[in-house]
C-alpha cells in the first residue's frame, strides 16, 4: 500500500547542457555563454538548395545551466546533490545523460574508473547517499540498488547471478500499480550496507555492459543502462509503521548514431538500428507531454519509454544531462540534441512524497489502541456501577456458561431469562442458539422413521430437548498460550606504523681517525681515491646543501611520527568511547524489544543515539587528522628519497668531473646517501607512489579504490568463461 502525500508540485523537467572539451572550439559556428546559460549555433545554408534557399541557418537555445569546461565533482554539485537529498525525504528522482554517441554520457555518469577524482556521477551518488544515511540516526533506512539494461528491446539484469550472455532477455517485465508507478517483476534487487558493498555490486553490473568500438568511440555503449538505488526509511523515533519509499534513477542512455559517420555494419548496424528507434520513440513521448491537448502518451511504444514513465511525466523529479560536442564535423548532431533538450524543458512532472504504510505493523498499532480503548470502557462501566462486563472473546469456560444459561432459557424452568449486559454477549448467544439448532436438526434426522400418532411428535421433541438441557458439555477445549522469545547477537584493529627510516648506518670511520683531505693529494695519485671517503668528503663540502636537507627531513619525519602516535592514541581512546555508547545502546534496545510499546524509543534512548552521533563525528575528525599524518610522513618519506637520489646523483657528477680521467673512476655509484645498498627498485617506488597518490586525492578514497580492485579481481576470474553477445 503506497500513499501519496496530498499536496503535489509541479515542476519541469530541468536540462544541463555539459559540452565535450575541445581543442578547437569552431568560433564562428558555435557560441558558449556560460554566465547566461545559453548556446548559439550557426550552420551554413546548403549550396545545392537553389537560389531560393529559406534554410534555417542560426538557433539560440536557452538552457537551465550550461557547465563548459566543468569537472566531475561540479557536475555533480549541479545535477544531483539536490535530487538525492530530496530522495532520502521520500521523492523519487531521476538523472537521464542524452546525446550523440561520443559526446561523454557514460563518462558523466560512470567516469573513470582508475582515478578516484575522475569518478562520475553514478558512484558519487552511491557516497552521498550513505553520507545522508549516516546523518539520519533517527531513521532505519535501507538501500537497495537495481541495474537493468536494455539492449535490442530486451531486457537483462546486470545484478543477477546468472551472466548476461547466459539470459534470454525476457524474463523481466514492467508493470504499474494502482497509483500508475513503475515496478519490475524478475529484477534482482540487492541489499547494501555501506559505501564499499554498493560500489562493488555497481563495478560488477557495469562490466556486464553491451560496449563494442566504431570511428568515434573506441568503447561506444550499446544499450541504455538504467541504475536504480531504492531507499525505504522509518522512523525509530515516531510511528514506525509509517515507510518512507523512494527510487533514484541513473540512466545511461546509448548514443544516437550516423552510419555514414560512424561506419557501423554488420551487428553494430542492428544494434545501432535499434538504439536509434528507442530514441525516436523516446522524442514522440516527449512531444506528446509538451503538447497540452494531447491526451494520450505513447509510453508502451518502447521497453525505453515504458520504463522512464514515472520519470516523464510522472511522479519524479528529472534532470536531463544533454552531453554535445562541439566540433564542426557535429553540428547537425549539436543541433538536434539541443533542440531535444528545449522540448524536454516543457514537460511537467508531478513530484510526491512517497508513504508506505506497514501492514504488519499497522495491524499491531490498531491492536495496541484497542487495547487502550477497552481499558477506558471498562473504567467507565466502573465508575457507572455496571459492575463486570465483558468486551473480549469469550473463552471456552464462558461459552460453555453462556450454553447451560440459554438451555435453561429454553427450558423454561423456573422463568429463566437471559440477561444482556453488552454486544458482545448478544453475538455469542446467537452462535449458541445456531449450535443447538443445528445438533436438534442432525438428532432428528439420524431417527429412524416410526409411525406415529398426532401430537406425539411435539411431545419427543420436548423431551428431547428436556434431555439435551440435563446434558453435559460436548467435550474439553483447553486454550493455548505461545510465548515468544528473541535473541539478539550483539569489532578494531591495532594500527600499523611505518618504519623509521632514521636508522643512518655509520661512515665506517671512526671518529678518532683523522680523515684525509682527498681532494688535495689524492688528485696527484694514478688510482681514485675510495668511494666511501671522497663520499663522506664531498657531504662536508660540495655535498652540504644535500646533506643538510636530508637531515632536516629526517627530523621532521621523526617528529610527525612522535605526532602520529598521540593522535593514534586519542583515536583509540575515542573508538573505545564509541563501543561503549554503542554498547549501551544495544543494551537500552534490548531492554525495548521486551517492552509493549516495543516500537516508540524514549528520551534515554534518544539521547544515546544523539551521543553516539556525535562521538561518531569527534572520531571522524581524529581520524581525518590521522589520515593528514599519514600523509605529511608518506610526503616527508619521499623528500627523504628524493634528497637521497639528488645527493647520489651530485656525488656521482662531483666524482667523474674530478677523478674520471684515473683508474677506477668510472663514476659507478653501487650505494644510496647513507652509503648502503639498498634503495628501492622499481616495483617498490611505484607502490609507494600509488599509495601516496591515493591518500593525497582524498581520505574517503580507500573505498571506491577496494571496490575497484574487487572488480578487477571478478573480471580476471571471469576471463575463460563465454564473452556477452
Amino acid at each position: 500500500q503506497v500513499l501519496c502525500a496530498a499536496v503535489m508540485v509541479k515542476h519541469n523537467v530541468r536540462v544541463v547542457v555539459r559540452p565535450r572539451p575541445v581543442a578547437n572550439l569552431p568560433a564562428k559556428n558555435i557560441q558558449i555563454h556560460h554566465d547566461a546559460d545559453s548556446i548559439d549555433l550557426f550552420i551554413g545554408k546548403k549550396e545545392d538548395a537553389g537560389p531560393v534557399n529559406n534554410q534555417q541557418d542560426s538557433w539560440h537555445f536557452k538552457l537551465d545551466k550550461v557547465l563548459f569546461n566543468a569537472s566531475q565533482e561540479q557536475v555533480f554539485d549541479e545535477c544531483a546533490r539536490d535530487l538525492i537529498h530530496n530522495t532520502m525525504e521520500g521523492v523519487n528522482s531521476t538523472i537521464l545523460a542524452y546525446g550523440q554517441t561520443g559526446a561523454g554520457k557514460t563518462f558523466t555518469m560512470t567516469g573513470g574508473s582508475s582515478n578516484f577524482r575522475q569518478r562520475g556521477m553514478i558512484p558519487r551518488s552511491i557516497s552521498h547517499v550513505f553520507s545522508e544515511v549516516a546523518a539520519r540516526p533517527e531513521n532505519q533506512i535501507t538501500v537497495r540498488l537495481q541495474y537493468l539494461e536494455i539492449y535490442n528491446e530486451l531486457m537483462f539484469d546486470l545484478l543477477a547471478d546468472v551472466q548476461a550472455a547466459e539470459q534470454s532477455g525476457d524474463n523481466i517485465s514492467v508493470y504499474e500499480d494502482a497509483k500508475g508507478q513503475i515496478f519490475f517483476r524478475g529484477l534482482k534487487q540487492v541489499v547494501v550496507n555501506s559505501e564499499e558493498e554498493a560500489l562493488s555490486v555497481y563495478f560488477q553490473g557495469d562490466t556486464n555492459r553491451a560496449v563494442s568500438e566504431h570511428a568515434l568511440n573506441k568503447a561506444s555503449s550499446r544499450s541504455h543502462a538504467i541504475f536504480s538505488i531504492l531507499v525505504e526509511s522509518r522512523s525509530k523515533v515516531e510511528s514506525s509503521e509509517k515507510v518512507i519509499y523512494s527510487k533514484f534513477h541513473l540512466v545511461d542512455l546509448a548514443g544516437s548514431e550516423r552510419a555514414k559517420k560512424t561506419g557501423s555494419e554488420g551487428l553494430a548496424m542492428k544494434e545501432a538500428a535499434y538504439i536509434n528507434k528507442s530514441l525516436t520513440f523516446l522524442e514522440q513521448v516527449v512531444l506528446a507531454l509538451s503538447d497540452r491537448n494531447r491526451d494520450h502518451v505513447p509510453y508502451r511504444q518502447a521497453k525505453l519509454t515504458h520504463v522512464l514513465k514515472d520519470s516523464l511525466g510522472g511522479n519524479s523529479k528529472t534532470t536531463m544531462i544533454a552531453n554535445i560536442w562541439p566540433e564542426m564535423h557535429h553540428l547537425e548532431e549539436t543541433a538536434s540534441t539541443l533542440r531535444f533538450a528545449t522540448r524536454m524543458m516543457r514537460v511537467s512532472n508531478e513530484a510526491t512524497v512517497n508513504v508506505h504504510l506497514d501492514p504488519v505493523l499497522q495491524v499491531k498499532k490498531l491492536e495496541k489502541e484497542n487495547k487502550q480503548l477497552k481499558q477506558e470502557l471498562m473504567m467507565h462501566d466502573t465508575l457507572a456501577n455496571r459492575g463486570r462486563v465483558q468486551y473480549d472473546e469469550f473463552t471456552p469456560d464462558e461459552r460453555r456458561e453462556l450454553e447451560e444459561e440459554i438451555k435453561a432459557f429454553l427450558s423454561d424452568k423456573a422463568n429463566n431469562r437471559i440477561e444482556v449486559s453488552s454486544v458482545r454477549k448478544v453475538h455469542e448467544s446467537f452462535e449458541v442458539f445456531f449450535k443447538l439448532y443445528h445438533q436438534l436438526k442432525s438428532q432428528i434426522a439420524d431417527r429412524p422413521a416410526m409411525p406415529q400418532a398426532q401430537g406425539e411428535g411435539e411431545e419427543m421433541a420436548a423431551d428431547a430437548a428436556g434431555h439435551r438441557g440435563s446434558a453435559t458439555g460436548v467435550g474439553d477445549e483447553e486454550a493455548g498460550h505461545g510465548f515468544s522469545v528473541g535473541l539478539a547477537a550483539a569489532g578494531a584493529r591495532p594500527p600499523v606504523e611505518g618504519i623509521d627510516g632514521d636508522d643512518m648506518p655509520a661512515d665506517g670511520q671512526s671518529a678518532a681517525e683523522p680523515r684525509r683531505d682527498v681532494s688535495d693529494s689524492r688528485v696527484e695519485d694514478s688510482r681514485a681515491p675510495d668511494r666511501q671517503l671522497a663520499f663522506l668528503e664531498f657531504k662536508e663540502k660540495e655535498g652540504k646543501q644535500f646533506e643538510e636537507a636530508f637531515q632536516q627531513n629526517k627530523e621532521d619525519l621523526k617528529a610527525k611520527k612522535l605526532e602520529l602516535k598521540d593522535v593514534l592514541s586519542r583515536v583509540n581512546l575515542q573508538k573505545k568511547e564509541i563501543d561503549r555508547c554503542r554498547e549501551a545502546l544495544e543494551l537500552k534496545q534490548m531492554e525495548r524489544s521486551g517492552a509493549e510499546e516495543s516500537d516508540v524509543i524514549d528520551e534515554e534512548e534518544y539521547a544515546l543515539i544523539q551521543r553516539l552521533k556525535s562521538e561518531k563525528a569527534e572520531y571522524r575528525l581524529a581520524f581525518d587528522n590521522h589520515q593528514q599524518i599519514k600523509k605529511d610522513i608518506m610526503q616527508i618519506e619521499h623528500m627523504i628519497m628524493q634528497c637521497k637520489t639528488e645527493l647520489v646523483n651530485a656525488f656521482s657528477e662531483w666524482y667523474n668531473k674530478r677523478f674520471g680521467h684515473l683508474e677506477g673512476g668510472d663514476g659507478t655509484v653501487s650505494f644510496d646517501a647513507s652509503g648502503n645498498q639498498d634503495l628501492a627498485d622499481d616495483v617498490e617506488q611505484f607502490e609507494m607512489m600509488a599509495a601516496e597518490q591515493m591518500d593525497r586525492q582524498h581520505p574517503d578514497a580507500l573505498a571506491y579504490y577496494k571496490a575497484v580492485k574487487a572488480t578487477n579481481r571478478t573480471i580476471r576470474q571471469k576471463a575463460t568463461q563465454p564473452k556477452r553477445r
